[in-house]
Order: structure tokens, then C-alpha cells, then sequence
């Protein structure tokens, strides 16, 4: 069974791969804004399992994810390092901006007018390649099978 925060991270994990098949099958839909919602929840899920993973609790879901994962995982991550934090910046954006309609430059604009089939691309590349990483490193721990 394992610690709490192993369970955690197995759960975090595990809900991150139904986000990226949520995000999967919306693409096949053309639900571009519910693939990137998705997709930010499957990156932002997959660095919360290697956070517990560290046997530290998750302290944001916001921007201070990054911070918090970054300190964990400075000295082990090299190259993945970057690409997890950039992920986590660039879906930033999208995070309300998928969901709700906003305001941009005196324009009330809707999700589906703003989030396109290529940020929708580039949303499942981000989401895809965090999560590998996340599992590489669940594994290596010994908390995946």
C-alpha cells in the first residue's frame, strides 16, 4: 500500500491520464478550449503525483506549482525540468481563458473564438510529454507499475 503521499501520487497520476484522454477525445470532437482545459489539468495533476511523490504535500494549484516543483526537482530533472515549468507557464493563459468567456481589448471574447485548432495541438504535445515525464519518474521510484 505505501505512505499517504505514495497514494496521493499514484491518484494525482492516475486522474492525469483520464485528463489527457478527456483532452484526446475532445480533440477528435474539435472541442478546442475542452482540450486545453483538459491538458492544463493533466500537467498540472502529473506535477502534483511527482511533488507527493517527494513526500511533500501540494501547496498551490496555481502559479506557485512551478516554484514548489522546481525547488523539488532542480538537482534531478535537467532538460525535463525546463520543459515541465514552460508547460506549466504557457498553459497559464488558457487556464480561465478556456473555460470562461474574458475580456480583450474592449472585446468580450468566447473560449472557442480564442483557442484555436493549433494552441489545441500544442496543448495535447505539453500535456503528452509532462505526463511521460511524471511516469518515467513515478517508475523509477518504484510507484507505477
Amino acid at each position: 500500500m505505501g505512505t499517504f503521499f505514495e497514494e496521493f501520487a499514484r491518484m494525482f497520476f492516475s486522474e492525469a491520464l483520464r485528463d489527457v484522454r478527456r483532452a484526446e477525445g475532445a480533440f477528435k470532437e474539435g472541442d478546442y478550449p475542452e482540450v486545453v482545459f483538459h491538458a492544463q489539468q493533466a500537467v498540472e495533476k502529473a506535477v502534483e503525483a511527482m511533488i507527493e511523490a517527494k513526500r511533500e504535500y501540494v501547496l498551490d494549484h496555481g502559479p506557485a506549482l512551478a516554484s514548489q516543483f522546481s525547488r523539488l526537482f532542480v538537482e534531478e530533472l535537467g532538460d525535463d525540468l525546463d520543459l515541465v515549468v514552460e508547460s506549466l507557464g504557457w498553459f497559464l493563459e488558457y487556464y480561465t481563458r478556456s473555460r470562461y468567456p474574458f475580456l480583450l481589448r474592449g472585446e468580450v471574447i468566447s473560449p472557442g473564438k480564442y483557442i484555436e485548432r493549433s494552441t489545441a495541438e500544442e496543448a495535447l504535445e505539453r500535456c503528452r510529454r509532462v505526463v511521460s515525464v511524471a511516469e518515467e519518474y513515478l517508475r523509477t521510484k518504484g510507484l507505477l507499475r
